[in-house]
Formats: structure tokens, sequence, C-alpha cells
């Protein structure tokens, strides 16, 4: 068991002795979806509207909406939210350890974040209105890329799409990504103008309220390159300076004007700049006072949205450049000093057949900008009332990451339908990366190879796939006959050639498109 696992069972104690059902992501974190005007607390719940009527009243209403703190109240009572399924589902699974399966409650509510506002969730009642922690936000869906499992309401570029050639249609009656549907089930952004969101209207109310007690700040999009209120937030936290605050940001890198990267790369420049600044209402225990020697926020990461390499990173996602997208990702490392990066592949059926190439471009990319050839980074701050400060030092550390969290939905598209001969590929890649595993101590010094947790994670997605096995035949045969006919009609739309791009998956092909002429061309 790693110490990731170890913080997580030592959590679930410390919940269990709330009630057996409680998370603390429902009240320290939140996912603000301002062009649609929803909100949930993780990604796993399904969003919820926030009402107009209660964010007049409160601009706090954006994090605590009436229906998330009824969900508080169910968990302090030992009652399962509904929309937390997610979670019930794993630790529920059979065969599962003493003490059942750890779940992301379990590890969201061992974060870092979490432990200092502990107390004040414990010590409230259910309604306390709270300021979250960890707050993610997506300003607008403007998109340069179509992504394969992506959607209109996530997307400019899928929007056009689907106004162009209208939404997906299959043989059995249903279909994928209409506007109409989406906009019944209030998916789709609101019918305004976007400098007239009242949701971005409230949040630079809001902001600016929780903007010190705020711990992880991340934006997403849509492509948040692509809006203004990203460099905004950027302008803000250099403006506003927090030594306790993790910023970033999650991108395609790939923006369809290159002047954005490149004004870009100067708002971290300018993160990363050492100044001297002070703090009235925070003691800083390092200095004796309330001044501050750092750079504008505690760190910056960037999270690289890629599924697979060349042209089948392409293919997945439509619109991507890949070797655009790989150099941008390497001026990053290159003209910034600290700054991360963790490459986010969406593991689908798709990412199998060169997850080997999707993991050499990390060993490349630690190798050229590890740990090893990095060097502390000595600075001298400026004088601050005339008193000369202590040289401050930039540590060197990883800049290098990844993540490989399995897709979901659209069904047609999961790890759960890969055959035997897919399967064993997921096995073959987590030898290689168990081969690949260097020592490192508990801080992983060692950088150029791969970390046993992240070989524990594609263990764990193998799992999940392998229990697609289970699967029925009528079931399989449901979702073979979809993705024959999603891939058929995405071809189609997109000018692409499926089995030019993935020779590999030709048997698998062949067989969703045997289960539709079965099902559907039978005379």
């Amino acid at each position: 068991m790693s110490n990731y696992d170890d913080d997580a069972v030592s959590t679930r104690q410390k919940l269990n002795s709330i009630s057996s059902s409680m998370c603390m992501a429902k009240w320290l974190q939140v996912s603000l979806h301002l062009p649609q005007g929803r909100t949930h607390s993780c990604y796993h719940p399904p969003t919820h509207a926030i009402p107009l009527d209660e964010l007049k009243k409160d601009v706090g209403a954006l994090h605590n909406t009436t229906f998330k703190m009824q969900e508080r109240k169910q968990m302090l009572e030992g009652k399962r939210p509904e929309g937390c399924q997610y979670c019930w589902n794993v630790e529920d699974a059979p065969n599962a350890p003493e003490g059942g399966r750890l779940s992301d409650r379990h590890y969201r509510s061992s974060e870092w974040w979490v432990k200092e506002a502990w107390d004040e969730v414990v010590n409230n009642p259910w309604d306390h209105k709270i300021t979250p922690r960890y707050v993610e936000v997506n300003f607008n869906q403007a998109c340069n890329l179509k992504c394969s499992y992506c959607s209109p309401h996530l997307s400019t570029a899928w929007e056009d799409d689907v106004k162009e050639h209208g939404g997906f249609r299959f043989a059995n009656g249903t279909g994928h990504n209409d506007i109409d549907y989406l906009r019944k089930t209030g998916m789709m952004p609101l019918e305004v103008a976007r400098k007239d969101n009242p949701y971005v209207e409230a949040f630079w109310k809001w902001f600016p309220e929780v903007y010190n007690e705020l711990k992880v700040f991340r934006m997403t999009g849509g492509e948040p390159l692509m809006d203004k209120n990203t460099f905004k937030v950027l302008d803000y936290v250099n403006e506003n300076p927090n030594a306790f605050l993790d910023l970033s940001i999650t991108s395609n890198m790939a923006p369809p004007q290159p002047a954005l990267m490149d004004k870009f790369i100067e708002k971290i420049q300018k993160l990363e700049e050492v100044r001297v600044w002070e703090d009235p209402e925070r003691f800083n225990p390092d200095s004796g006072n309330h001044w501050y020697v750092a750079p504008a926020c505690k760190h910056f990461s960037l999270y690289v949205s890629v599924d697979s390499v060349g042209k089948q990173a392409e293919y997945l996602r439509d619109g991507l450049d890949f070797d655009t997208m790989y150099e941008n990702c390497r001026r990053v490392l290159s003209e910034t000093d600290g700054t991360e990066i963790s490459f986010i592949n969406t593991f689908t059926l798709l990412s199998i057949p060169n997850l080997r190439g999707f993991l050499d471009m990390i060993l490349k990319l630690r190798e050229e900008f590890g740990y090893e050839n990095q060097e502390d980074k000595v600075i001298q701050p400026p004088d601050h009332n005339g008193f000369k400060h202590p040289e401050f030092v930039r540590k060197k550390r990883q800049r290098v990451w990844f993540d490989i969290p399995y897709l979901r939905y659209p069904d047609w598209m999961t790890i759960q339908l890969a055959d035997p001969i897919m399967l064993d590929t997921i096995q073959s890649n987590i030898d290689y990366m168990k081969a690949n595993v260097l020592p490192n101590d508990l801080y992983g010094r060692k950088y150029t190879g791969f970390k046993n947790y992240e070989v524990l994670k594609l263990e764990r997605d193998l799992a999940w796939a392998k229990e697609g096995l289970n699967m029925s035949d009528a079931e399989l045969s449901d979702k073979l006959i979809r993705f024959y006919e999603y891939f058929t009609q995405y071809d189609k739309r997109r000018g692409l050639n499926f089995l030019e791009t993935f020779p590999e998956m030709t048997d698998f092909w062949n067989e969703a498109k045997e289960e539709y002429e079965v099902k559907y061309e039978q005379t």
C-alpha cells in the first residue's frame, strides 16, 4: 500500500467518526460551470443549477447552494446523496478488501487543502456557509478542438459542427450531442452574450471575498487560453500575491493564435518573479513579520489534455496539431523556472494502441527537464523599505507529471470494451512502467523514471477495464454497434479515416461492423 493509500485509510477512520457517508469535498471543493450557471463539488456528481435568486442575495451561492447544503445535511446524518453514487459504487464493489474499497471521497478528504479547514466543517451546522479551499472554474466553452468524447456544451468548435451537421443519430433511435436535448437539460450555455453572463459577473464579486482563503484555484474550459477571464485571473494574482495558493490551468496547449501562447508564457514568468509584499492579515512565522519574499503564488501548474501521441492523438482531439502542442509544452518548461506540466490522458479505448508512445513521451520530457538536469536557483529579492532581504532559493523539483483517469462516457469509447488483445497491451505497458521505476525517496528525487503510484493508477484502470469482460452479450453488442455508427459518422464529418489511423484496431472495427450489419442490414 502506498503512502497515498495509507493517508486515505486514516482519513476514512476520521470520516467514519463523523458519519458513514461524510466527504469533505462537499464543503471545501467547488467546480463552477459559469456558461451554464451550474455547479457541483467534485467532478463525479451531476451538476446542478445555481439559482439566480439565491445569487442575487448572496454571491456565495456560487458554492453554498441550497441543493448542496441539503446534501451536506444528508452526509452528516449518515445518508448517501444520490449524486455521489460513483463513490458508493466503488466502495460497495464485490470482493472488496476488509474495510471496503477506498473511493475518491477518502482520497479527496485526505488532500492537504482539506486539513486546516477540517475543524471548521466539523464544528459548524450543516447550513454553515463555508468558503471553499479548492475552486475549479470554467468561464466559457470557447474551444478550437472537437475532441471525440466531448460535447457542444464544452466546445464552441463542437457546437459549430453540430449546427452544421446536426446531432449524431443511431439506428436504435437514440442520438448523441443534440443541441436541443442539451439545452433542455440545462447543459448548453445561457442564451446571453458572454459579457453579460450574470454568473461571471457574480464570480468577480465573489472571488476577492474568498481569495485569501483559497488553497487551490484551477481554470478549465473549453480552452481557457481563449478566454479573457483567464488572463484577468493571472493579472489579479500578480497584483494580489498569495503565498498559500496553488494556481493551475487545464489547456490543450494548441490555441488558435500563436500570440496567445506568447502572452501566456509572459504571464507565467511574471507569476514566478520573486517580490516582497506585505499582508496585514497574515503573520509570516518565517520572517517574524507580515511581509513575504516569494513569487506571486505558492506554485503554478499546467495540466495538458492529450490522450495519445501523433496522428492518433490528433484523431482523438480533432483540430489538434500534436507537434505544436508538444513544442509549446517544451517552451513552457524551457522559458519558465518552476512551472510543472501534468499530462492528462483521459484513457479511452483509442488511447490503448499507442499507450507506449505516450509513456515514452513522458520519459523523454522527464529526462530533458528532470530533477538531475536542474540546479537550485538563487535569487536576490529587491530591497524592502530599505531592508536587504536574504537570498531566495528556488529549489529544483519535478516538472513533468502525468495522470491517466479512465473515460466513463460515452460508454462506446470506454476501456471496458477492450478485447483480450487490448487488455494484454495495457498489461504490457504496466510491465514496461515497472521496468522503468527508479528508486526514490518520499519526495521523489529521481524523476526520469515512473513512480510507483503511477503504475498503481494504470493497474486500477486495467482492473476496471477487465470488469467489461462480465458484460452481457446484448450489452456488448449494443456498445459495439454504437462505436461503429459513431466513428463512421465522425469520419464522414471530419474527413478522417479510422482504420488508417488505428490499423491496430482492424479486428475490433470489423467485429463492431459485423454486429451492426447483422442487426440492421439483414435482408
